[in-house]
């Protein structure tokens, strides 16, 4: 199988929503898009037809992620990129990194040039007509140093393949020492001095393999997809998503966290400072959109949890977007509901979401105690205490919750409120059918609770979203303890980003 035969069957598989290709040159692979894309070479001279909707950038790839924000070109996260740029492992780890900081539990990189067919190619100077130079290093390397991602070599023809997946843009931890590791690669340290000892560190399968492989990789992303027909709906919901993260304000959030470290002590106060925010606290500014876009607390810092409505950030936002839109597209029938809301972000999304379509047959139920979470009282939870003493900023009121309803205009009669513990208010809870349960409980019981109470009422087909399902082991075991105790299997699980993920009920009971 060649390359190009190789990078169509993904394009034809997965049925990508954006695609990144970095080194396009003439176009020959880049024709094969047919969703909205990015191409990035500096030296670009496009020979080929492209069908999809395109835009090339003459730049180096790391000139390219340093003056340009990838995820605001193409209005989303990247679903598949192909890296084929320059022929050096530590630009290929650059482009892995940056590409990363803009995917989703769904993203796909693919690296061309891993498998040469001599030994003469893999020089970092190029010496021979083909060439592949030292990329084949970078296979070693993240297997080493990122042993969470999913790396896969195929045996395609003359220059093999890379397929990377299960990316997590949250993960800085080679970031903190690139320039250590960008030495290591330009070095000797995973040199290999023959083509039997590349094949043998990089273990590649067989090509006839790929076509069984790509399939799963998208039976794995899941059938949740955007709205094609979101030209009246998107503007509207976009802005509702940047609101309810606070990405609009971002600076003026900044502004009060600086004032704050200022009346603490940990910072002097300075007006020119205040004024010009994005520019003289512009690493704390990215840290700030980094939490947003990935939902985790600057520093990892709940103090700092900042004044946005949701705490999901911009990933989890999207895919409960593109979960609504699966509802309706599918007809599945039922209302919302949210167990665990916090500021009610969320259930906001939900009710906007409902207004934007015109749609008055379904309700939103907003589940929560408005105290935090209660003490752990199961075995199951040990001494995970994330109750109101403890954590105090994981309490709202609902007067607090209603208010921020009311000021994006979404307060209505399809909007009903069920305060309390999940185990006195779910069970009697005055639900019938349940079109997409998000739950957002944290501890075993309250994920327990929440799942004994209501998947029976999730009608078949329906989406059911665990955010904290990567985040807390007790999570995890409440969800595969409620599938055990019936007898069921667990449902495949769609990762959405470092913690969440969503399944969809088996429309066939066991």
């Amino acid at each position: 199988m060649k390359y190009l035969n190789a990078l169509e069957l993904f394009h034809d598989t997965l049925q990508p929503r954006s695609y990144v290709e970095i080194g396009c040159r003439h176009g020959i692979s880049l024709r094969l898009a047919r969703c909205p894309s990015i191409a990035i070479d500096p030296d670009f001279e496009i020979t080929r037809t492209l069908s999809a909707p395109t835009r090339i950038f003459r730049a180096a790839s790391d000139d390219f992620f340093r003056d340009q924000d990838l995820s605001a070109l193409l209005n989303g996260q990247v679903d598949l990129a192909f890296v084929d740029g320059m022929h050096l492992a530590e630009y290929v780890l650059r482009d892995v990194l940056n590409l990363e900081r803009h995917s989703d539990g769904r993203s796909v990189i693919l690296i061309d040039d891993v498998l040469p067919e001599e030994i003469e190619w893999a020089s970092r100077e190029r010496v021979t007509q083909a060439w592949t130079g030292d990329v084949y290093k970078i296979i070693p390397f993240l297997r080493r140093h990122r042993p969470d991602l999913e790396i896969t070599v195929f045996d395609v023809e003359m220059k093999g393949l890379a397929v990377i997946h299960r990316l997590d843009p949250a993960q800085r931890r080679l970031q903190g020492n690139l320039n250590e590791y960008v030495a290591a690669l330009e070095g000797d340290e995973y040199a290999l001095d023959s083509i039997e000892a590349i094949r043998a560190s990089l273990a590649p399968r067989p090509a006839e393999e790929l076509p069984a492989f790509v399939a799963a990789l998208r039976s794995g992303r899941g059938n949740i997809q955007p709205a094609r027909d979101a030209a009246q709906t998107g503007p509207y919901l976009d802005l509702l998503k940047r609101s309810l993260l606070n990405e609009v304000y971002l600076d003026d959030e900044l502004r009060i966290l600086y004032l704050r470290n200022c009346i603490e002590g940990r910072d002097s106060y300075d007006y020119a400072t205040l004024h010009d925010i994005r520019d003289s606290k512009c690493e704390l500014l990215e840290d700030l959109k980094v939490s947003r876009q990935i939902g985790r607390f600057p520093q990892r810092k709940i103090e700092k949890s900042g004044f946005s409505h949701t705490m999901m950030g911009r990933l989890r936002l999207d895919s409960l977007h593109h979960c609504l839109d699966h509802v309706l597209a599918q007809d599945i029938p039922g209302d919302f509901v949210e167990c665990g809301v916090w500021r009610g972000g969320g259930c906001i999304m939900m009710a906007g979401w409902m207004k934007a379509h015109g749609i008055s047959d379904r309700r939103v139920f907003v589940a929560d105690s408005f105290e935090g979470l209660p003490p752990p009282s199961m075995e199951q939870d040990g001494t995970l205490d994330l109750s109101k003493e403890k954590f105090p900023q994981l309490a709202v009121s609902e007067e607090t919750v209603r208010g921020n309803f009311e000021a994006y205009g979404l307060l209505d009669d399809k909007v009903h409120f069920l305060k309390g513990w999940f185990k006195d208010t779910l069970k009697d809870a005055p639900i019938n059918t349940i079109a997409l349960l998000r739950m957002d409980g944290d501890l075993y019981e309250s994920t327990m609770d929440t799942l004994v109470a209501l998947y029976d009422r999730v009608s078949p087909g329906g989406v059911v979203v665990v955010d904290d399902y990567g985040a807390l082991e007790v999570c995890r075991q409440a969800v595969d303890d409620f599938f055990a105790a019936r007898g069921e299997p667990v449902p495949q699980m769609h990762r959405i980003d470092w913690t969440g993920v969503y399944f969809q009920k088996p429309a066939v009971a066991y």
